[in-house]
C-alpha cells in the first residue's frame, strides 16, 4: 500500500502538475542586460565630389595646353575610411570623347575632419584638343565596410587646345594712300598691340602707310603661338628710296623701303663694296622729316677727301657730315635717274686718291674703300621710327638698328648692303625681330 502511494504521487508530479498555473507576485522587478558584442552598422558608400579646378594660364582660365599646370580639387565624404587610391590606375582624363595620359605632378591630402577630406591632384602635359573632363574608377576610395565609390566622371570648364592658330594675310588698298593689312585667323586669339580685333577675335587689322613686310606674330588663348607674314606691297601714302652704288659694275641699285639694295652684292661678288648711298623719301611727309650720316673709308686715311666722280659733291674721311645730321632731300643732293636724293660718300673711291689720282691696281681690286658705318634719325618719333640695316663681307647682316643708332662692325669694313624702312611705333620690334633673323 506505501509503494502504491509512492509511485501515484511520482505519476501526478511528472505528468499532471505541469498543466496547473501559478501566479507569483512581488513588489519589484529586476533586468540586467549584458554586452556580447560592438557592432556599427555602414550602408552609405564612399562619396566623391568636385570642389573646383584651375589653371596655371590665367588670363585664360578657360583654355589651358601642354605648357598649362592644372589643379582639380576633389572632397572625399566618408566617416570610416579604409584606403584612397588616388593614383594613375584610378584617376583618368578625358578630351573630349577620348581617354589621355597627363603627367601628375602631385596628389596631396590638403585638408582633413571627421566627415570629409579635401585632395588636390596637379597634372599637366594634356594631349589632344576638346574638353577637359576627370574620371574616378571605382575602388578609389574604400571604406572599413570594404564599401568602394561608384565610378563618377567630372567636367571641367576647360578647353584644352594644343594646336597654333593658322592665318591668312591680304592686303586692301585705300584711297587715302595706306594700304590695310588683314590678318584672318581659324580660330580666336589675343588682341596684338596697335592692330584692331573683330568681336570674335578672329581677324586684326592695320592700316600702313608704305610698303613694308615682317612676320606678326599671333597667339590663341590657350597661348599657342602662330604668325603671319605681313606684306605690304601697294601702299603709296609714304615711302623711301635708296640705292647703293657699284662702282665695280658701275651702276646704282635703286630700291623702295624695306628692301634690300645691294643683293647682288651678297649673293654674286661681295668683293665690291657701297662708294656711295643715295637716299630720298616721298609722299605725305615733311621734307626735313629724315636725317642721316654715314662714315666713309678712303684710301688716303683721316683727314682727308674727295670728289664724287659722278655727282662732282665733296666728301671727307669719317662721319659725313662730322657733326649733326644731313636732311634728306634737302642737303648734298643730286640727281639720280630723274629724281633728287641726298648722297653719302661718292662714287671712284675705289679707285682714285683724296687728289684725284688712280690707285695703283693692286689696291683698287680689292675695293677696301667705302662706307661702313650709317646712322639715319627723324626730327619726330611720335608716330614713326626708322629702321636700317647693313651687310658686311665675310661678317654678314649686323644687328638692326634705329632712330639714330650708329652701325658699324669697323670703320675699315665697309659694307654692300642696306635696307632702311619707315614704321610705324607699335609695329617696330616686329620688323627688327624679322630682319634680325637674318643675323
Amino acid at each position: 500500500m506505501k509503494i502504491k502511494s509512492i509511485i501515484f504521487i511520482s505519476l501526478f508530479i511528472s505528468i499532471l502538475l505541469p498543466f496547473f498555473t501559478f501566479n507569483s507576485f512581488s513588489k519589484y522587478l529586476f533586468e540586467n542586460t549584458f554586452p556580447v558584442a560592438k557592432v556599427q552598422i555602414d550602408n552609405s558608400p564612399p562619396e566623391i565630389e568636385l570642389i573646383s579646378f584651375s589653371n596655371s594660364n590665367t588670363p585664360y582660365p578657360g583654355y589651358a595646353n601642354k605648357t598649362h599646370t592644372i589643379t582639380a580639387k576633389v572632397r572625399v565624404i566618408e566617416d570610416h575610411i579604409k584606403g584612397i587610391n588616388f593614383d594613375s590606375s584610378h584617376i583618368k582624363f578625358k578630351v573630349g570623347n577620348n581617354f589621355v595620359s597627363v603627367k601628375f605632378k602631385k596628389i596631396s591630402y590638403t585638408s582633413p575632419n571627421s566627415k570629409e577630406r579635401i585632395y588636390e591632384i596637379v597634372f599637366t602635359d594634356v594631349p589632344n584638343d576638346g574638353k577637359l573632363s576627370l574620371y574616378f574608377l571605382e575602388n578609389s576610395v574604400i571604406n572599413e565596410s570594404f564599401q568602394s565609390n561608384s565610378p563618377k566622371t567630372f567636367s571641367s570648364n576647360i578647353l584644352i587646345d594644343n594646336t597654333a592658330p593658322v592665318a591668312t594675310f591680304s592686303e586692301e588698298v585705300l584711297e587715302t594712300g595706306y594700304s590695310k593689312g588683314i590678318v584672318s585667323v581659324n580660330e580666336g586669339i589675343q588682341s596684338v598691340s596697335g592692330w584692331d580685333i573683330t568681336d570674335d577675335n578672329k581677324t586684326l587689322s592695320f592700316d600702313f602707310p608704305n610698303p613694308i613686310e615682317f612676320n606678326l606674330p599671333i597667339k590663341d588663348f590657350a597661348q599657342n603661338p602662330g604668325s603671319s607674314l605681313i606684306s605690304i606691297k601697294k601702299a603709296t601714302n609714304i615711302n623711301l628710296e635708296y640705292a647703293i652704288y657699284d662702282g665695280g659694275n658701275n651702276n646704282a641699285y635703286v630700291v623702295n623701303s624695306g628692301n634690300i639694295s645691294g643683293e647682288n652684292l651678297i649673293s654674286s661678288n661681295t668683293i665690291y663694296k657701297a662708294e656711295a648711298l643715295f637716299v630720298r623719301s616721298s609722299g605725305n611727309i615733311n621734307s626735313s622729316f629724315i636725317t642721316g650720316k654715314a662714315f666713309l673709308y678712303t684710301y688716303s686715311g683721316e683727314g682727308s677727301g674727295g670728289v664724287c666722280k659722278y655727282s662732282e659733291l665733296k666728301y671727307n674721311y669719317g662721319y659725313n657730315p662730322q657733326s649733326g645730321y644731313r636732311v634728306i632731300n634737302k642737303e648734298n643732293w643730286t640727281n639720280l635717274f630723274g629724281k633728287v636724293y641726298t648722297e653719302f660718300g661718292g662714287t671712284g673711291i675705289n679707285h682714285f686718291d683724296s687728289a684725284g689720282n688712280i690707285l695703283p691696281e693692286e689696291i683698287a681690286k680689292q675695293y677696301l674703300y667705302g662706307l661702313s658705318g650709317v646712322s639715319f634719325s627723324l626730327t619726330n618719333y611720335s608716330q614713326y621710327s626708322i629702321v636700317y640695316q647693313i651687310y658686311v663681307k665675310d661678317i654678314g647682316w649686323l644687328p638692326v638698328k634705329y632712330n639714330g643708332q650708329e652701325t658699324m662692325y669697323s670703320f675699315d669694313k665697309p659694307f654692300c648692303a642696306i635696307r632702311i624702312n619707315l614704321v610705324p611705333n607699335s609695329q617696330r620690334q616686329y620688323l627688327i625681330d624679322y630682319w634680325n633673323k637674318d643675323c
